[in-house]
């Protein structure tokens, strides 16, 4: 890859479009390149050009116009996340580290996606290949850009890539193995429409060939035009004769996909399972955070839509207190409160953030079916609330429908923020 890589890019006039950790990744892989080359790198926070701003060959572009200078460039790196729908972009070919390395390597790689899951079941499939001494690398949207691995990669290894829409928008190469879970309404901040969403998740499957594998629900089958070109098999739920590690329902389609894609490198099914038994679930995902105070508390903080809400408490199930919302991105929650308002055990809902007003000022219009509900500025408040209404001897789960980034860096911040504050739970005796 790399020479065929240093021959493409010689005589390009190429920019760097954000500078977070997959940005420095691409700038270092290109560095190491051409270490006396120059390259232009544009992100709106000047402060991100700190690490490499002694590069006298680097020209760094900042502030509110930093899309502007896109359209003088050959080559764009594009870092996902920044969303270029109203952006001039001229003649640029705008690329980035996935398109890049599955033009090199997707031969080689499962590529994950789906609006829920693609972590869990990327883990999954990396646990059974590491289980069965496949060699194999994780790498993608789980954490480590696919460029920081390229050391680590011969043509005898696997590569379990995790892909958001983010880094499927721009690409034109498909991995060999193909796993797309679902496609719900999300990141609509980012994207057009849901259409323009859906049809980005879907490139994961766009330039596959006869000799690829596809595996997707039946849903997607129905919804969308998908290339038929590979081998097409559905997620079915994965029938165990063991308590799994995972939660839910929906872990047994998960399960499944993650069977079904290292069956396609030769993995035996029965070994893969077997490995299964020592799985370690990721955390944020429908995780047990303990006992305080006389109430089990849960946070799944990774639910970000209502359907992944929905599906937290039928796995918990007997949530007595939920905390809901956060950031808005315009999605739709009339369902999700259909289904809490008819829910008998839930009794206490808790509302934070933009979405969780929109949210509050929705089912307040209601009949109470004998909740009650609350709208909590920050943690504080939340805990509060939990302390003067949940009970002993009852469930308390963070699941909350909305993005996290109002008050948060990320859905992690605000797990390990609300993990800490359960941690701490205490009230006396009298109280419980």
């Amino acid at each position: 890859m790399i020479d065929n890589l240093r021959k493409e890019l010689k005589e390009k006039r190429i920019l760097i479009l954000g500078l977070g950790k997959e940005g420095k990744s691409t700038y270092a892989m290109l560095r190491n390149l051409f270490p006396d080359k120059k390259i232009a790198v544009a992100d709106k926070n000047p402060e991100a050009f700190k690490s490499i701003e002694n590069d006298k060959n680097c020209k760094f572009i900042t502030d509110d116009k930093y899309l502007d200078e896109i359209k003088y460039y050959d080559t764009v790196f594009k870092s996902p996340g920044i969303p270029l729908k109203d952006t001039d972009t001229g003649n640029a070919v705008i690329t980035s580290q996935t398109d890049i390395f599955l033009k090199h390597f997707g031969k080689n790689t499962i590529g994950i996606t789906g609006t829920k899951g693609k972590s869990t079941t990327a883990s999954l499939i990396f646990h059974f290949l590491q289980n069965s001494r496949k060699k194999s690398v994780l790498l993608g949207n789980i954490g480590t850009p696919a460029f920081d691995k390229l050391s680590e990669i011969d043509e005898n290894t696997v590569i379990v890539f995790e892909l958001s829409a983010h880094q499927l928008e721009y690409v034109n190469n498909s991995p060999q193995v193909a796993v797309l879970l679902n496609i719900f309404p999300e990141h609509l901040d980012h994207f057009h429409s849901f259409e323009s969403y859906a049809k980005a998740k879907l490139n994961i499957n766009k330039y596959q060939d006869e000799s690829s594998l596809f595996i997707t629900n039946k849903e997607i089958l129905k919804r969308y035009e998908i290339n038929k070109n590979p081998e097409v098999i559905t997620i079915e739920k994965e029938i165990i004769d063991f308590e799994p590690p995972l939660k839910g329902e929906h872990n047994l389609f998960n399960i499944n996909a993650a069977l079904k894609a290292v069956e396609f490198f030769k993995i035996d099914k029965n070994t893969a399972l077997d490995s299964l038994k020592s799985f370690n679930p990721l955390p944020h995902r429908l995780e047990y955070v303990g006992n305080y105070g006389g109430i089990d508390f849960y946070n799944d903080s990774i639910a970000t839509i209502p359907e992944a809400t929905i599906e937290a408490v039928k796995t918990t199930g007997k949530v007595n207190t939920i905390i809901l919302g956060g950031f808005d991105r315009g999605l739709d929650y009339a369902e999700l409160l259909c289904f809490l308002r008819d829910n008998p055990d839930v009794k206490n809902l808790i509302f934070t953030g933009k979405a969780g007003e929109i949210m509050y000022k929705m089912i307040s219009t209601q009949p109470k079916n004998g909740k009650e509900h609350f709208y909590a500025k920050d943690m504080d408040e939340i805990f509060e609330i939990i302390k003067k209404h949940t009970p002993a001897n009852s469930v308390c789960l963070l699941s909350p429908a909305a993005a996290s980034y109002d008050q948060y860096h990320n859905f992690e911040h605000r797990g390990d923020i609300f993990k800490n504050y359960a941690r701490k739970f205490t009230r006396n005796t009298d109280k419980t």
